[in-house]
C-alpha cells in the first residue's frame, strides 16, 4: 500500500497521527494526499509536539518496509542530529510590504524593523520576495518566543509598512538540502 511521507520525528511524537517506526525514529505517514496545503497543515501541526524534519510534498514509499529500509535506516544518524539541533525550535516567516517608495529606505528600514525578531532568533535567512511581500524572511526561533515574535511583527505594521507572520512552521529553511536522495526536504 503506497504511503505518503510527511516528516521524520522521534518515536512516540505526541502529535503524529500515524507513524512507521524504526528504532527511536518514526516517519509520519498517511494515504496519498493530492493537496499541498493539507500536507503543510499536517507537517505544521507536528511542530508543536516536537521537532520534525519535513519531507517534500508528494514523496511516497511503496509500504512500511520501504519506509524503514530505504528512508529511516540509511540516514538515521543524520536525522537524530537534525532532530536534536531543532528541538524546541520552529521556523517563522515574516513578510514585509513597503507602501512608501524608495529601495534604499526600504533596505535600511528592514534591518531596524526586524531587529527585535532577529534578537530572538537562533538563525535567519532571506527568502525570495513574492506577490504578497517586498521582503520575506525565515527566522528559527524558540517555541517559547513565538508569541513575542508574533507581537513584534504585529507592531511593525505602521508608517508605510505592512507586516505579517506565518508560523510555527517546520524548519524547512534551516535543513541542509540533501541532493543525493529522493527523501529530501
Amino acid at each position: 500500500m503506497t504511503l505518503q511521507l510527511y516528516g521524520v520525528v522521534r518515536a512516540g511524537h505526541p502529535r503524529a497521527p500515524r507513524t512507521v517506526g524504526w528504532e527511536d525514529l518514526a516517519m509520519v505517514v498517511g494515504d496519498p494526499e493530492p493537496d499541498p496545503a493539507a500536507h503543510l497543515a499536517v507537517v505544521s501541526a507536528l511542530v508543536e509536539g516536537g521537532p520534525v524534519l519535513p519531507v517534500r510534498f508528494g514523496t511516497v514509499a511503496d509500504d512500511e518496509d520501504a519506509v524503514r529500509a530505504d528512508v529511516l535506516a540509511p540516514a538515521a544518524d543524520t536525522y537524530r542530529a537534525d532532530l536534536d539541533r531543532l528541538d524546541g525550535l520552529a521556523e517563522v516567516h515574516v513578510c514585509l510590504r513597503f507602501t512608501e517608495p524608495g529601495s534604499a529606505w526600504r533596505a535600511a528600514r528592514s534591518d531596524v524593523l526586524l531587529s527585535e525578531v532577529a534578537e530572538r532568533a537562533r538563525d535567519s535567512v532571506a527568502l525570495p520576495a513574492g506577490e504578497s511581500a517586498d521582503e520575506r524572511w525565515a527566522f528559527l526561533v524558540g517555541m517559547g518566543d513565538l508569541l513575542v515574535v508574533r507581537d513584534a511583527v504585529t507592531g511593525l505594521a505602521r508608517g508605510g509598512v505592512e507586516a505579517d507572520w506565518i508560523g510555527p512552521l517546520p524548519a524547512y529553511s534551516f535543513l541542509e538540502r540533501r541532493t543525493c536522495s529522493r527523501w529530501t526536504w
